[in-house]
């Protein structure tokens, strides 16, 4: 590892790192350039050793699997083998060390959702996947997720800390009969990043709430989620009653997040105010562009 990321690991200044090499309690080695270089390894056996306050103080076996996907996570931007440790976790139930390495996560990126975000839908796309394809019990597939949608409302409430409101409100919920909200959840923290006021209704929404509550609050974005797929049929009745209030009042933007039928995105084409979103940066570029 460089000494930037096992500051970062730390949370500590670059330099600091140094003072710690030189002084032996973190044992490094040099490069033939003469950088400084640490293994995960030792870099978990100074956690263990001296950071009882940190927050990777009382991982254990995970610990240096973790520490190499942040090294990778930080050098090579590439996540497989932290998500993969994530995943580990979970699945033999080892959920203390689960929520100590997310909550490290959070220390490192304490405002950033497009960060963390991405790293929870993959983690929980695989045990979707592990399910689907039976490797993986119903009972662990629903605990897995829940532990996830635990982390992400973890989230939400250190972010609710330092919100900043910016006057404008947002409507965001899941489609009906989709029962999954956890990508809705995250979609609420990016609008909250982005000092919206979230209306947040929660998974499997009757369609006519969605505009009932855009009116009642006079939201200026409604944002519907969908985390399974849909058919033409389910679209058209879902959005009639928001397009024909676009239509007569236009006062408001609509949002279609997630896995939506082709049928919308002709219909997104003809109204400059459907947007199909397909992921969390791309819904923090078209609200930065709507401030």
């Amino acid at each position: 590892m460089t000494t930037h990321t096992v500051a970062r690991i730390l949370g500590v200044h670059d330099s600091t790192v140094k003072r710690l090499s030189a002084s032996g309690k973190l044992v490094g080695y040099r490069t033939k350039g003469g950088h400084l270089r640490t293994d995960a390894e030792q870099v978990a056996a100074y956690l263990w050793q001296q950071e009882e306050g940190h927050p990777l103080h009382r991982v254990r076996e995970e610990l240096v699997g973790y520490l190499r996907g942040l090294r990778l996570h930080f050098e090579q931007n590439d996540d497989d083998l932290l998500i993969e440790v994530l995943l580990g976790c979970l699945i033999v139930g080892h959920e203390e060390a689960f929520h100590s390495m997310v909550g490290h996560l959070f220390t490192i990126y304490p405002e950033d959702v497009l960060v963390l975000g991405p790293i929870l839908l993959r983690l929980l796309r695989m045990i979707e996947t592990r399910h689907a394809k039976l490797e993986m019990s119903i009972a662990d597939e629903h605990r897995s997720a829940q532990i996830i949608r635990d982390t992400i409302v973890r989230y939400h409430f250190a972010a609710k800390a330092v919100f900043r409101p910016n006057g404008k409100e947002a409507i965001v919920g899941c489609a009906r009969a989709d029962a999954h909200d956890i990508s809705a959840l995250l979609v609420r923290s990016v609008f909250m990043l982005r000092g919206y006021t979230v209306r947040y209704l929660g998974a499997n929404v009757p369609n006519e709430e969605f505009t009932r509550e855009q009116e009642r609050w006079k939201a200026d974005f409604v944002c519907i989620c969908r985390t399974m797929p849909s058919e033409p049929g389910e679209d058209q009745q879902l959005l009639r009653s928001l397009m024909a209030s676009l239509d007569r009042k236009r006062s408001y933007r609509l949002i279609l997040g997630g896995d939506w039928s082709a049928w919308c995105e002709p219909v997104a084409q003809r109204h400059d105010k459907i947007h199909i979103v397909n992921t969390l940066k791309g819904l923090d570029d078209l609200l930065r562009a709507s401030a």
